[in-house]
């Protein structure tokens, strides 16, 4: 059993081979000497705190990840004052520990790691099937409830990473303030702020270096011809000015990918990765599978079961052997024991600029409103045991025991449960797209047969990469 002192000693070892990697980055001792060390040390880690699921190819997976995270990390030259938010505040602090076992005292578990907020619906771009379309001034959180949800976060779970997601962030704003004041306000968070890019200016470049704790990842949908059919003409060309200005600051920034059918095979390619990672400096990539949620919904678009796993074989051959951080969110679940959403530990919420609060940015079915709990004089703590939220970590929580992590997600992985879910605790849809698809069952059969489908293909790797440990991937291969 993993006891604090374990957890204190890991978090120790982590920071301390952080701070060794990053003040001896690019110097002459640091591949012959520094990396290896680091190599080593990270390993040990994960072997002493593996986590609920502690398969030999899942630890194998979250030391690749981990490796790669470092790697690049330190292969763009990331800040001072970002590595030392990202060390000493986001990944480990005695803050931290000290609100865990508070936390645990009171609800049984750790609490999550973070939360993803959308303060603001509109955006910039008029993107095919978004539903950023229709938004107004009018879709906006209130600054002080944005802010509140921040500080409860630390306070609370001692968790200082953000993630600020959309419409366009950078349109937010309230009274006269918009995100760069939030993480102004707020400099002992790490926000991670999704972007189409075209708002960066040389002043908004600026300013994210001075504050130091901002990571913009960028939106793309392939190269340029790609990017421009879905989000328009002339927006790959402000997208890559953007990221020029980023590197000239020394900002750290990534990449932020909607994976279809389309461009599966595009965004693994040499091509691709040479071009944002090589030569513009992209530090990371999140990688996320169409979801046929919102507006014009497409079961086409929707990266194919076959698919799908040629992108869990690219993917790990980009972590291990290029070491960049590239992170595919269902295709990488092991690296995060599953699901993260419902507030699980470690995991996360979702609040958009409503005030509703989801279990998942994809699972657009809300249980709870945050305006009207701080008008009640609740907090954010008051989420964890909303009904809907406990069915699905009960769900996680069973999943870690016997499930196959290749198939993570509720929602698009299960998608028959996670309907059964929704109906059973009463949640609301987001909008009246998600409102019709609850109730179509053409809609319903698409998705079981896509999970069914699935579910042949990922049972053989599963068993042999992850619980037998063999990583020459051959069962990929088999199918």
């Amino acid at each position: 059993m993993t006891t604090e002192r374990d957890i204190k000693l890991n978090n120790y070892i982590i920071s301390k081979l952080l701070k060794i990697a990053f003040s001896c980055a690019h110097t002459r001792v640091f591949d012959r000497v520094v990396f290896p060390l680091v190599d080593k040390g990270i390993r040990v880690a994960i072997d002493r705190v593996p986590g609920p699921v502690s398969l030999p190819g899942v630890k194998d997976d979250k030391y690749y990840m981990l490796r790669a995270m470092v790697y690049s990390g330190l292969r763009v030259g990331s800040s001072s004052r970002l590595a030392n938010t990202v060390v000493n505040k986001a990944i480990v602090s005695d803050l931290r520990l000290k609100k865990e076992i508070e936390f645990r005292s009171q609800f049984g578990f750790d609490p999550p790691g973070f939360m993803t907020i959308s303060p603001a619906k509109r955006c910039n771009l008029r993107c095919r099937g978004c539903y950023a379309n229709s938004a107004s001034e009018k879709d906006q959180l209130d600054y002080a409830v944005f802010s509140r949800v921040i500080q409860e976060m630390r306070d609370l779970w001692g968790a200082r990473f953000v993630v600020i997601s959309g419409g366009e962030p950078l349109m937010y704003q309230w009274n006269g303030k918009g995100v760069i004041d939030i993480c102004r306000e707020h400099q002992d968070s790490l926000f991670l702020m999704y972007t189409n890019g075209t708002m960066i200016t040389e002043s908004i470049a600026h300013k994210m270096y001075m504050l130091g704790n901002i990571t913009p990842a960028i939106s793309v949908e392939g190269m340029q011809e790609l990017t421009e059919q879905r989000r328009g003409k002339g927006v790959f060309e402000k997208i890559v000015a953007a990221m020029q200005r980023l590197k000239k600051y020394g900002v750290t920034f990534g990449v932020s990918i909607t994976v279809t059918r389309y461009n599966a095979e595009e965004i693994v390619s040499d091509r691709f990765i040479d071009y944002f990672f090589d030569e513009l400096g992209a530090a990371y990539a999140w990688v996320f599978h169409y979801m046929p949620i919102g507006r014009d919904v497409d079961h086409d678009l929707i990266p194919t079961p076959d698919q799908r796993l040629f992108l869990w074989e690219k993917s790990w051959d980009i972590v291990k052997n290029r070491k960049i951080m590239f992170v595919d969110f269902w295709n990488h679940g092991p690296v995060v024991d599953g699901c993260i959403s419902a507030g699980r530990p470690g995991g996360y919420m979702y609040i958009d600029w409503t005030g509703n609060v989801y279990p998942c940015v994809f699972f657009p079915y809300a249980a709870a409103n945050m305006n009207e709990y701080y008008r009640q004089g609740k907090t954010i703590n008051d989420l964890i045991n909303v009904p809907f939220h406990c069915r699905i970590r009960d769900w996680q929580f069973q999943y870690w025991k016997e499930g196959d992590l290749l198939r993570p997600c509720p929602i698009r992985d299960h998608y028959r449960m996670a309907k059964r879910f929704v109906l059973e605790a009463g949640a609301r849809p987001s909008d009246e797209g998600a409102a019709i698809i609850l109730n179509d069952p053409n809609y319903e059969d698409k998705m079981d047969w896509y999970d069914k489908e699935l579910m042949k293909r990922t049972g053989s790797i599963w068993q042999d990469v992850y619980i037998n440990g063999n990583r020459t991937r051959k069962a990929i291969r088999d199918n």
